[in-house]
């Protein structure tokens, strides 16, 4: 695979609503867009993003991902992060917006959190 690109795998997830996106590559301004546009054709209501392949995120692409928080927090749609290199969490910690984001270890981890917040809607 070429240095500058990211490929871009999507799944179900385990719910219906749930779709898990798998990158692998680099998150910059080369591909960061088209990201964000891939995402858009989606627009499922829980999106769990697997960055445990990518190697690389830029300016670029942390403003694609906030972009992307502020469009499913503003239409009530869940956005996860899960398997950030502690590398890619250091740019979100410099640019203080780690705040913003939850870091899930893998996929399983967000879906976990996902079942017990809708527990939590049940029960409540």
């Amino acid at each position: 695979m070429a240095d500058n690109k990211l490929l871009i795998n999507v799944f179900d997830g385990a719910r219906p609503t749930e779709k898990v996106m798998v990158l692998e590559g680099v998150l910059n301004a080369e591909t960061a867009f088209r990201f964000r546009d891939f995402v858009r054709q989606h627009e499922p209501a829980i999106l769990v993003i697997d960055m445990s392949r990518v190697r690389y995120v830029d300016s670029s692409g942390l403003g694609v991902l906030i972009g992307m928080y502020v469009s499913f927090e503003r239409t009530c749609r869940n956005l996860l992060l899960a398997g950030l290199n502690d590398r890619i969490w250091e740019l979100f910690r410099m640019c203080k917006i780690e705040d913003v984001f939850t870091r899930y270890r893998t996929v399983a981890d967000a879906e976990q959190t996902l079942q017990m917040s809708a527990g939590d809607v049940v029960a409540g």
